[in-house]
C-alpha cells in the first residue's frame, strides 16, 4: 500500500474566536475521508450501530488518529495485545444457511410476470405443482380431462390477468415466445431461451401469451362443455316452478272465494266512501292489524274461523297454492337474465366456431384440440339453448298474465318483486290464525267440559239429597247439604248476651242459698220473708245461717239430688255457652265493651279459681257420699271455721267438661256457714 494522499486544504474559518476553552487554540488538519484499516476479522462479527457525527472537526474526535498512518499504528498495537483476537472471539455473528439446493437455479430465472399473478398461478395449479412445466403446458394445450373437469383450474384461465395482456408484459416476453399464425412457426425458435424464465412464466408465455388472439374464445368454449348440462338444469327447473305456481294461483277457486269474502265482509264494515270493488294483494298484510274490542284477535282470525266453520271446502287453498312459500326466494328478473345469458353464450360459442376466432385450425397451436372438443358438445348444447328460449318464453308470459288477474302491475319492478311475497305471507299467516283459533277453541272446550262435571255432580248431590240412596234412612250427612252451616249460622244468632247469662245464673244460686245481693243505699230485705216457708221447724228469731241437718234421710237425699241436679245443669250450660262463644268469635256481645289487661287477667283468675272450688265440691261430695252410707242417721256439717266461697261459675273448657261424665254421687244437703249474716245484716257478695 503506497503512502496516503496529501491532505486536502481545509474549509475557510468560522467568523469570530472560539468561546468555551474546551479544545486548545490550535489548528488542526483536517480529518481526511474514513478508510477500511488493513486489519480485518476473519469471519463476520455482531454490527455495532453507530450515531454517527455529521462535522467532527470540531468536536473531541478530530485528535483521535488524525491520519491514516496513526490509524494503523493504533490497530496494530490493539492486534499486539489480543484485544482484537478476543473481540473476534466473543463476538462472532451466526451463520446463516440456506435450506434448499434450488434456491441458487431459482435466483437465476427471470420473472417477467407481475407478483400478484405468480401467487395466483401457485394457488390455482397447486394440484400440478409436482409435474413439470413442460407436462403442464402440455396438458392445457391438449384440453386434458384433468384441466377441462377441474373448476378451479378452468375459473383461473378465464381471469382477465390470463385473458388480457399487459403492454408491458407482452414486450418482456416477446423474445421469448412464437407467432403461431404464422406459416413458418416450427420452423422460427425464439430470440432468448424461455427456459431462462420462471415456471409460472413458462406456462404464461406458451399458453396464454402465445394463443392470446383465441385464448378467451378457446376457453369459453372449453367452459361451456363443462358447465351447460348443469346449469340448464338448474335454470330450467326454476323456470318451470314459476310457471307452476302461477297455474295454481290461476286455477285456484278456493282463493278466489276468500278473497271475495274479504272483500265482502270490507265493505260491510267500511262507510260508503270506502266501498271497493277489488284490493290489491299488499291490503292482505292488513288484516292482522285490525283487533277486537278485547284485543284478543284479529280480523284475519275471524276470516279462518268463518271459513273453517262455514265453508270448509275452501280450507285447502293453502295446499294449492302453497308452492308461493318456496317460490318467493326466486327473482323473477334474475331468472330471466340468467336464461339470456345461458342462450346468448351457446350462440357466441357457435359463431365463434363457425366465423369466428375458433373457426380456423391454421391459427392454432398444432398439438391443440379444442376445436374437437368443443364440436363434440355443441349440438347438445344448442338443442339445450332452444328449450331454455321455450321455458323463457312460457313464464314470461304466464308470470304476466297471472300478475293482471290479481290487479297487480305487471309493468312495476317493484310489483314483480314482490308478488309471490304477498300470497307467500298470507299464507302463513293464516296458518297461524288457524293455529291460534284452535288452541283457543280447545281451552273454551276444555273450560265447557269442567263447568258441565262440576253442575253434573251438583245435580246428583240434591238429586241424593231428596230421594235418599238405598239401604239408608233417606238422610245425608249435614257437609253434603249445608245443614251444618245453617245450623252454626242460628245457634250465633241466637246465642244470648254473655254478661246477661253469667248475671242470671249468680242470682239463681244466691237466691237458693238465700243470699241477696244489696247495692249500695238499697233498703236490706228482711231474712224471715227469704227463709218462710222454706224451714216451718226453725225459729223465727234466729237470723243467722247454720248448717242443717234433716232426720229424715228422702228428704235429705232430695235436696242434695235438686242442687246436684242444679250445679250439673249450671256446669253444662257453661260449656254451652262457652262453645256458642266460640262459634260467634271471640265474644260479639263484648265485642262493642273494650276490655282492658287488667281485666282480662282478672277473669282468668277468676276461671281458674272457681274451676278449683268445683273441684273440691265434688271431691267433698264423694266425702259426704261415703260418709253418709256408713251412718244414715248422722247430720254431716262442715266445721265452723270451713267456708265456701261465693266466686261466681264460668263456662267450663272443654277439657273440664269430661268430668261431667262421671257418675252422679249421692245426695247430701251441705248448708254453707255463715257466721257474720243475720237478719239484719245479711251478706254482702261483691260482683267483682
Amino acid at each position: 500500500m503506497g503512502p496516503p494522499p496529501p491532505p486536502t486544504p481545509g474549509p475557510p474559518p468560522m467568523p469570530g474566536a472560539h468561546k468555551g476553552g474546551y479544545l486548545p487554540q490550535t489548528n488542526f488538519a483536517p480529518v481526511p475521508a474514513i478508510s477500511m484499516p488493513f486489519i480485518r476479522p476473519k469471519k463476520k462479527l455482531k454490527a455495532l450501530h453507530w450515531e454517527k457525527v455529521d462535522a467532527p472537526q470540531v468536536t473531541v474526535w478530530a485528535a483521535h488518529t488524525p491520519t491514516h498512518a496513526s490509524k494503523e499504528e493504533k490497530y496494530m498495537e490493539l492486534s499486539r495485545k489480543g484485544v482484537l483476537d478476543e473481540v473476534e472471539k466473543l463476538f462472532m455473528a451466526k451463520e446463516i444457511k440456506k435450506i434448499g439446493g434450488t434456491s441458487s437455479k431459482k435466483e437465476d430465472k427471470k420473472q417477467l410476470i407481475s407478483n400478484d399473478l405468480r401467487k395466483t398461478f401457485h394457488i390455482s395449479l397447486a394440484k400440478f405443482s409436482q409435474i413439470p412445466t413442460e407436462e403442464v403446458i402440455r396438458m392445457i394445450i391438449h384440453c386434458d380431462r384433468e384441466v377441462v373437469a377441474n373448476e378451479t383450474v378452468m375459473n383461473f384461465l378465464q381471469k382477465d390477468d390470463m385473458c388480457v395482456i399487459p403492454d408491458n408484459t407482452a414486450k418482456l416476453l416477446a423474445p421469448y415466445s412464437k407467432d403461431w399464425t404464422g406459416s413458418d412457426a416450427l420452423k422460427t425458435d425464439p430470440e432468448q431461451d424461455p427456459n431462462e424464465l420462471t415456471r409460472e412464466d413458462q406456462i404464461y408465455l406458451h399458453t396464454a401469451f402465445e394463443l392470446r388472439h383465441y385464448w378467451k374464445s378457446r376457453i369459453r368454449a372449453l367452459l361451456l362443455t363443462r358447465t351447460f348440462e348443469p346449469e340448464y338444469d338448474e335454470t330450467a327447473g326454476r323456470l318451470k316452478e314459476i310457471v307452476k305456481v302461477s297455474e295454481s294461483l290461476r286455477d285456484s277457486v278456493a282463493l278466489m272465494n276468500i278473497l271475495g269474502l274479504i272483500l265482502d265482509i270490507g265493505n260491510f264494515m267500511n262507510d260508503s266512501n270506502k266501498q271497493a270493488t277489488g284490493f290489491k294483494l299488499s291490503s292482505l298484510s292488513r288484516l292482522g292489524m285490525v283487533k277486537d274490542e278485547k284485543n284478543e284477535s284479529t280480523f284475519a282470525d275471524l276470516v279462518e274461523r268463518i271459513v273453517r266453520n262455514q265453508y270448509p271446502e275452501w280450507e285447502h287453498f293453502t295446499d294449492d297454492i302453497g308452492g308461493v312459500v318456496s317460490a318467493q326466494k326466486l327473482n323473477v328478473e334474475q331468472l330471466k337474465l340468467d336464461a339470456k345469458r345461458y342462450i346468448d353464450n351457446i350462440k357466441n360459442v357457435q359463431a365463434s366456431l363457425d366465423t369466428g376466432n375458433l373457426s380456423d385450425p391454421k391459427k392454432f397451436h398444432p398439438q391443440d384440440r379444442v376445436s374437437q372438443v368443443v364440436q363434440r358438445s355443441m349440438k347438445d348444447a344448442r338443442r339445450k339453448a332452444e328449450q331454455m328460449q321455450l321455458y323463457l318464453d312460457e313464464m314470461t308470459r304466464t308470470y304476466d298474465d297471472i300478475m293482471t288477474f290479481y290487479g297487480e302491475d305487471s309493468t312495476d319492478d317493484n310489483a314483480r318483486r314482490d308478488f309471490f311475497a304477498k300470497l307467500a305471507s298470507f299464507v302463513t299467516e293464516w296458518k297461524k290464525s288457524k293455529e291460534k283459533n284452535m288452541a283457543m277453541e280447545e281451552t273454551r272446550r276444555k273450560n265447557e267440559a269442567s263447568l258441565a262435571r262440576k253442575r253434573a255432580a251438583n245435580t246428583s248431590a240434591l238429586g241424593n239429597a231428596a230421594n235418599g240412596p238405598s239401604g239408608t234412612d233417606g238422610t245425608m250427612s249435614p257437609s253434603s247439604t249445608g245443614a251444618m252451616d245453617t245450623l252454626l249460622e242460628k245457634l250465633r244468632a241466637a246465642a244470648p248476651q254473655a254478661r246477661d247469662q253469667r248475671d242470671r245464673r249468680r242470682r239463681a244460686r244466691l237466691k237458693d242459698r238465700h243470699e241477696i245481693r244489696v247495692a249500695s243505699g238499697q233498703q236490706m230485705p228482711d231474712m224471715a220473708e227469704l227463709t218462710k216457708g222454706d224451714n216451718h221447724n226453725d225459729e223465727g228469731d234466729k237470723g243467722l245461717l247454720s248448717p242443717q241437718s234433716t232426720t229424715s234421710g228422702e228428704a235429705s237425699s232430695d235436696k242434695v239430688g235438686e242442687m246436684a241436679t242444679i250445679s250439673e245443669s249450671e256446669d253444662i250450660a257453661d260449656r254451652a255457652a262457652s262453645m256458642l262463644q266460640g262459634l260467634r268469635g271471640d265474644g260479639d256481645a263484648d265485642s262493642t265493651r273494650p276490655i282492658s289487661k287488667d281485666g282480662s287477667l282478672r277473669v282468668r283468675r277468676r276461671r281458674e279459681s272457681a274451676n278449683e272450688e268445683r273441684q273440691a265440691r265434688r271431691n267433698r261430695r264423694r266425702t259426704a257420699a261415703s260418709n253418709t252410707s256408713g251412718d244414715r242417721d248422722m247430720t254431716v256439717s262442715p266445721a265452723p271455721d270451713a267456708e265456701t266461697s261465693t266466686i261466681p261459675e264460668e263456662p267450663l273448657s272443654p277439657t273440664q267438661s269430661e268430668d261431667q261424665h262421671l257418675a252422679p254421687p249421692p245426695r247430701t244437703i251441705i248448708s254453707p256457714p255463715s257466721p257474720e249474716g243475720t237478719a239484719s245484716k245479711p251478706v254482702q257478695i261483691d260482683d267483682d
